[in-house]
């Protein structure tokens, strides 16, 4: 592992500037919004174009990867993403904002499919899981920290979108600089959306839905905060606790998840989300610290989501196909999130901010009943036909956990068989 940490340092220490650009990016154009007259629709609106913009820069940044090298697209998205961000000083209008929200969406999700196919093509299989759990945790890190920085600053002013812009710029230069040569970018297998569905419906349409929740939650949380009377500091805090809360359950729910049923853990997470929705939703936020730790407790079941239903469909495909589905999977995701925030700052501006958690309670609720329903389903499909079934393929494991939990090698799993089949095999051997 150190070896990798010294060949992409350089690469992580500018993935985090750009990361804590977004984490300050995300309160800042929500209340600077509401501060230009945007009505709550509108403001939703702008938001989720963000992940409208992660759809296009999983899509458009591969092929160029492959033209150009990892150093340029890097290099070239955070340049379009410091100067879209200073933009927003310029023009006051909902459409204008809507673009330029995708065109920074864009470049940061090129800039994560970058760093992400770095990472990844730079370690080995013994350490790939603790080098990207580090990433995840760098990114989590990242946007919490830049929440915070809302206090440095008034989001009626320009400074903030100033340190927006030169927190991107700061990234470059490490990267730039950086002595490493970047690994050769190979051609993913394309795995489409058919396929996968036909291979996982829980995992795919799981996926699906999570991408609401994920995006509303990202997306919408400043703007309901906002609504509900929070000062800035307030604001600021509110968002951070749901990024850094992120790193609770990050490790254990991966730990249960490589061990357990991935669909019954699924299941689980879900209504233990929805709960805490619902009780967020009752509870006044001038309780403080017990708001901040339901929060925190919440986003970190919520956002672990992406993961478990990945290693769920995962269980369903071969290693050459995982990188070409994954791509699919993001999709999914990103148009799922792209929705989820329209949704529930509508129904915010129809009904009241409290709307925000019954929203994701729902959510919560839809995915949890529609993976029971597969699950039913495809067991009576099994009985019927007569055939055993299994709750779990252990064939391939995805999640990221910590060192000492990887996966059991594959004599391992073979001296857990049943005794039965291992005394056939030793009688047909002798």
């Amino acid at each position: 592992m150190k070896s990798v940490l010294i060949s992409t340092w350089a690469l992580l220490v500018g993935f985090s500037f750009v990361l804590t650009s977004v984490g300050l990016q995300g309160p800042l154009v929500a209340l600077r919004a509401f501060d230009e007259g945007f009505d709550t629709s509108d403001t939703g609106l702008v938001m989720a174009g963000m992940f409208a913009g992660y759809l296009l820069g999983a899509l458009i940044a591969p092929p160029l990867i492959r033209h150009v090298g990892h150093v340029k697209v890097f290099a070239a998205a955070a340049s379009l993403g410091s100067g879209s961000v200073l933009l927003f000083m310029v023009f006051a209008d909902p459409l204008v904002w809507l673009a330029l929200r995708v065109v920074n969406g864009c470049s940061i999700a090129t800039i994560c499919v970058v760093t992400e196919a770095w990472l990844n093509q730079s370690s080995s299989n013994e350490v790939r899981g603790k080098i990207m759990n580090l990433y995840a945790m760098i990114c989590n890190i990242g946007l919490g920290a830049g929440a915070l920085l809302l206090n440095l600053g008034d989001p009626r002013g320009v400074a903030l979108f100033i340190l927006c812009s030169l927190l991107i710029s700061f990234g470059i230069v490490p990267v730039l600089l950086s002595a490493r040569p970047a690994p050769t970018f190979e051609r993913p297998k394309r795995l489409g959306f058919v396929a996968m569905f036909r291979r996982s419906p829980i995992g795919v349409g799981a996926i699906f839905l999570a991408g609401f929740a994920v995006g509303a939650l990202v997306a919408a949380s400043p703007i309901f905060a906002d609504k509900s009377g929070l000062t800035t500091a307030e604001v600021s805090i509110f968002v951070a606790t749901i990024f850094l809360g992120s790193l609770i359950f990050q490790w254990p729910i991966g730990y249960l998840a490589d061990r357990f049923d991935r669909i019954k853990v699924l299941v689980a997470v879900v209504m233990s989300a929805a709960l805490l929705a619902l009780l967020l939703s009752v509870t006044p936020l001038d309780l403080g610290v017990l708001v901040y730790l339901l929060i925190g407790l919440f986003s970190g079941l919520c956002l672990s989501l992406y993961a478990l239903c990945s290693a769920i469909t995962n269980d369903h495909l071969e290693r050459d196909e995982m990188v070409g589905g994954g791509m699919t999977l993001y999709i999914c995701y990103s148009v799922g999130a792209t929705i989820g925030p329209v949704l529930v700052t509508e129904l915010m501006e129809a009904w009241r901010a409290s709307a925000f958690f019954y929203f994701l309670a729902g959510v919560c609720l839809l995915i949890a009943a529609y993976a029971v329903a597969l699950r039913s389903g495809h067991r009576a499909a099994n009985t019927g036909a007569g055939r055993a079934t299994r709750d779990m393929d252990y064939r391939h494991s995805h999640w990221i956990i910590p060192g000492g939990m990887d996966q059991p090698s594959e004599t391992e799993r073979t001296s857990k068989r049943p005794l039965q089949s291992r005394k056939d095999q030793d009688s047909r051997e002798q």
